[in-house]
């Protein structure tokens, strides 16, 4: 049975009154422990995907199973226990009037210990004292590291990146990254990384789910994709890659 599946997806959105689809006929299914990137130039329907398997739109058609279990005609309770999200910039994911401490551990929806909060700093690469900081008081680094620390505390069985090292300079994404990898690997979890980048999911993924135009065009195991690709927009998306 598969952690996570979009069946026959879609998603309309509705643009000073006129509908527009953003996501159409989309199926994808995510395994227990899988790694699946999701790749697309901006507007392609990436992120509305993302955001479909974890419940925060709902689709115009089609279904989103968790566990062999609607999300959509029955509650999306164990799916929100079950599943973490990682934004793109930590600017603004994280609320400045905040210190740390309680940012890591507002998934837990109590009070945490000193103790579970040291263990996901230190999960993290940061120490015991960035726990009373507000987050302009740290870089943009660290900043994503409690992010991901927010996003771990409470064992998630799925973490759904979206573009989590764009906004960060070449340096600390490769930190960043390399973290992702390890607490993934470390802990089991099913992974969906949103990425415009080839090389991201190349690094952290063994499959890949190339979109346009809100459709998946190309998805198969990444060395396949990225070698022997067969749809036109995947080949201009890896020329691009190979180009900078």
């Amino acid at each position: 049975m598969s952690l996570i599946e979009i069946r026959g997806g879609a998603v309309t959105y509705t643009r000073r009154g006129v509908p527009f689809v953003a996501v159409r006929d989309v199926d994808l299914a995510v395994e227990p422990g899988d790694r699946v990137g999701i790749v697309g130039g901006s507007g392609s329907g990436k992120t509305t995907i993302a955001r479909l398997m974890l419940g925060l739109v709902r689709p115009s058609a089609g279904d989103v199973l968790f566990r062999g279990r609607s999300i959509v005609t029955g509650s999306p309770d164990e799916l929100r226990r079950s599943a973490s999200l990682v934004f793109q910039d930590p600017n603004s994911s994280l609320d400045p009037r905040m210190r740390v401490d309680r940012i890591i551990a507002e998934p837990l929806r109590r009070r945490a210990t000193p103790v579970e909060i040291e263990e996901a700093l230190a999960s993290v690469g940061l120490d015991p004292q960035h726990a009373r900081r507000f987050p302009h008081q740290l870089s943009g680094g660290q900043r994503q590291r409690v992010a991901i620390a927010r996003a771990l505390v409470a064992d998630p069985k799925l973490l759904v990146a979206d573009e989590p090292v764009s906004a960060l300079d070449v340096l600390v994404r490769g930190q960043v990254l390399r973290l992702i990898r390890d607490e993934v690997t470390s802990r089991n979890l099913a992974l969906v990384m949103i990425s415009h980048d080839l090389t991201v999911v190349r690094e952290l993924c063994n499959r890949v789910c190339v979109v346009h135009d809100g459709r998946i065009v190309e998805a198969g195991p990444v060395e396949d994709v990225f070698q022997r690709p067969r749809d036109e927009y995947t080949v201009r998306l890896l020329e691009a890659t190979l180009s900078l």
